[in-house]
């Protein structure tokens, strides 16, 4: 079975931490991001992924060429324009000759649950379509999916207000697609959420919705990056090769990039700190996201703050929760 990865994004909602990298490559716990849905789909069986890369997606197209990789063979594709996801579907099932059942998954998810009773219900239900369905306690930031008491999806909500939802079913951007539903996507740059899936419903189509109980989140902004890399850290710390740590700092609950330094008395905790990132003496670090070659001056006071690739943060300074430097910026 195939699948379609849709990583054509410029991750505008991620920024300032993608403004020099692909969302895709976002580092979770110093793995790019993109490697947890490519070991979720080898263990799911597939047989293919395609990338459905966008322009201005070279470095994501360099990391991952056509090819082996383990039992999963990648074929990416790249877009001469912007198609969004529908017209990225059509075109990826066209140039890669995908001629059967197969599945699609937004790029910017994380994804941990069994594949297998989704598609066995997809084939016993004789769907048209299959959507996997997390429950949250508050859909109200997501498309929210309404069902009957057999599992067909009714309805769409686009992130209604709080306390409004008629469902905590949220679309987790995991479908099945038999492959005559490629034909029912309107021409041009179109959303399939937006336009084919109501429409199915409209039509009283068999639109199923399978809700699973496993891991699910949204990487696509920095807040809920960081939230699912605390999830999947808990108190534990991930530290790649070549970090230098000072026997007086204080560690907790975080992920820390190659080449990376914490100097004496530092605290960084519940945090992501990418590649060459440097805490300087007595800084401390918390419910941050550093990319790579940030450095925190001597005594600063970071508290929710967001800094993009290369930021310098002076000597001594207390940053506001919820700041967020440019990439190459500097605060004093």
């Amino acid at each position: 079975m195939d699948a379609i990865l849709l990583v054509g994004g410029q991750g505008t909602r991620l920024r300032p931490l993608t403004s020099h990298r692909h969302k895709s490559l976002v580092p979770l716990l110093n793995r790019p991001a993109i490697e947890y849905l490519f070991e979720w789909l080898e263990r799911s069986g597939f047989d293919r992924v395609v990338l459905a890369l966008g322009q201005a997606n070279e470095d994501l197209a360099t990391a991952y060429p056509a090819g082996q990789r383990g039992r999963l063979e990648i074929i990416p594709i790249l877009e001469r324009e912007r198609l969004e996801s529908g017209g990225a579907i059509r075109n990826a099932v066209k140039t890669a000759g995908i001629a059967g059942r197969f599945a699609v998954l937004n790029g910017d998810v994380y994804v941990d649950f069994d594949f297998a009773p989704a598609l066995a219900a997809h084939i016993e239900r004789e769907a048209d379509l299959t959507m996997a369905l997390k429950a949250l306690p508050d859909p109200s930031q997501f498309g929210v999916a309404v069902t009957d008491g057999t599992g067909l999806i009714t309805g769409f909500v686009e992130k209604p207000p709080p306390g409004t939802a008629p469902s905590n079913l949220v679309n987790a951007g995991v479908w099945i697609f038999e492959p005559g539903l490629v034909e029912e996507i309107p021409s041009g740059a179109v959303r399939v959420e937006e336009t084919l899936f109501p429409s199915l419903v409209a039509r009283r189509r068999t639109v199923l919705g399978h809700q699973f109980s496993g891991t699910w989140a949204d990487l696509g902004t920095p807040a809920r990056y960081l939230q699912v890399s605390k999830e999947l850290l808990g108190t534990r710390n991930e530290i790649a090769p070549g970090v230098k740590l000072s026997a007086t700092g204080s560690l907790s609950g975080s992920a820390i990039g190659m080449s990376s330094q914490l100097q004496m008395g530092t605290t960084v905790q519940n945090s992501i700190l990418w590649e060459n990132v440097t805490v300087s003496a007595g800084a401390q670090v918390i419910d941050s996201i550093l990319a790579d070659n940030v450095f925190v001056g001597t005594g600063a006071v970071l508290q929710g703050v967001v800094a993009g690739r290369g930021a310098q943060i002076g000597a001594g300074v207390v940053l506001p929760p919820g700041t967020s430097i440019e990439a190459g910026g500097r605060y004093d």
